[in-house]
């Protein structure tokens, strides 16, 4: 029987009963299984779980950003489809939720723009959520956003990992508070920034388009003058913090009391610049040091790959910094060790000269030739590796 979304919203929560009733049927269990194909009906209808029953078949199903990742059904039900479902002239419909026996998210219509077909393994597709994010997008767009606003927004999607861009983060939730703005359309920003992400393009790492072209400027000035575009996005979420910008981080921790006229502002530049170099860094690499592993955050460092000192333009790259521990970093900012443009640790002539040592071994040796953990994102750039690999003392 057709269905009708007349009384269905987006970002409203139904439950299966609920929908049963309007669209007519007699029961429930009519809507029981994942995928719903009404008959007399060009419309598909997915009901995604994402945290299922024990006893359920567990599909790796998930919301990321505006993609649904989902594995169809073991029996390959309609997928054949949904494949087709834009040149036929179909609509395929999300509702989801995180976990089960809760009602779910109504995300409107979806699309097809990957999968990969399987005959003995549940297929896997990626949706992207048109109508949700072109709803969301009308209403972010429609509203007046300031330049402190998009600095703000900015300043925070240096600092979260690209997975955490969505309105579950309760760092978003607070930004969205303190900016005035709604939590929807602060994560609506943060994807727009993904996508004009020039590193995110680099590795295919994708965000969201529409309403990208209000944000691009932010990033042409930030790849123009690194330094002064972060200083202030520091600075514009001191004044919504009502703090003085040396007061807004308790990562910063330094005096200025002593300090007089410019060299103050260029001290409290540089401190702040280097703190949000630090945040960038370690979220790139998962709070780990890319040799050891490590994942005490108390313990590791953004190191530079082109020293700061030496390259003014290149100081706040991303794509300049591993994040390593204490003892990595000095090792590699004394010349002792050093990462080559395959990503794999070089050790010294100075330090092998040690390799009798106990420590050598358990710190240095084994770790020679052994490639870095590196990031999905932001991986070093190999000209900038070069640049270092040339003054190394093999």
């Amino acid at each position: 029987m057709p269905v009708s979304f007349d009384l269905i919203k987006i970002g409203e929560e139904y439950s299966r009963k609920f929908l049963a009733e309007v669209w007519g049927y007699a029961a429930y269990q009519a809507l029981a299984r994942g995928v719903v194909t009404p008959k007399g009906d060009s419309k598909i209808i997915l009901f995604v779980t994402a945290e299922k029953q024990g006893s359920s078949e567990q599909y790796a199903d998930k919301l990321l950003d505006e993609y649904l990742h989902w594995e169809g059904p073991n029996d390959h039900f309609a997928e054949e489809r949904m494949v087709h479902a834009r040149s036929n002239g179909q609509e395929i419909h999300l509702f989801f939720r995180a976990i089960h026996h809760t009602n779910f998210i109504y995300f409107g219509r979806i699309e097809v723009i990957d999968v990969e077909v399987k005959a003995k393994y549940p297929s896997k597709f990626i949706f992207h959520l048109n109508e949700y994010y072109s709803d969301v997008t009308y209403n972010t767009v429609s509203e007046q956003w300031n330049r402190a606003q998009l600095l703000s927004v900015f300043n925070l999607y240096l600092k979260l990992p690209p997975g955490e861009l969505n309105l579950t983060n309760e760092e978003i939730k607070k930004l969205a508070k303190l900016i005035g703005k709604s939590e929807s359309s602060v994560a609506m920003k943060l994807n727009n920034f993904a996508f004009t992400d020039p590193y995110n393009k680099q590795n295919g790492i994708i965000g969201l388009e529409e309403g990208a072209g209000q944000v691009k400027p932010i990033w042409d000035e930030f790849l123009s003058n690194q330094e002064d575009l972060t200083y202030e996005s520091e600075r514009k979420l001191s004044e919504y913090q009502d703090k003085r910008i040396e007061e807004s981080d308790s990562d910063v921790d330094f005096q200025v009391s002593d300090l007089k006229g410019d060299y103050i502002v260029r001290n409290v530049k540089t401190r702040i610049n280097q703190n949000v170099f630090r945040k960038m860094i370690l979220k790139t690499y998962a709070s780990k040091c890319a040799i050891s592993g490590i994942n005490t955050p108390e313990l590791l460092v953004a190191g530079h790959i082109i020293p700061w000192a030496e390259n003014e333009k290149e100081r706040l790259n991303p794509q300049n910094g591993i994040c390593l521990s204490n003892l990595y970093d000095r090792a590699y900012e004394k010349g002792l060790i050093c990462i080559d443009t395959d990503y794999k640790v070089l050790i010294s002539r100075r330090l092998k000269a040690t390799s009798h040592k106990e420590f050598y071994n358990d710190f240095f040796g084994r770790f020679e030739y052994k490639p870095i953990h590196l990031p999905r994102s932001y991986q070093p750039k190999k000209e900038f590796l070069e640049y270092r690999l040339n003054l190394f003392d093999r």
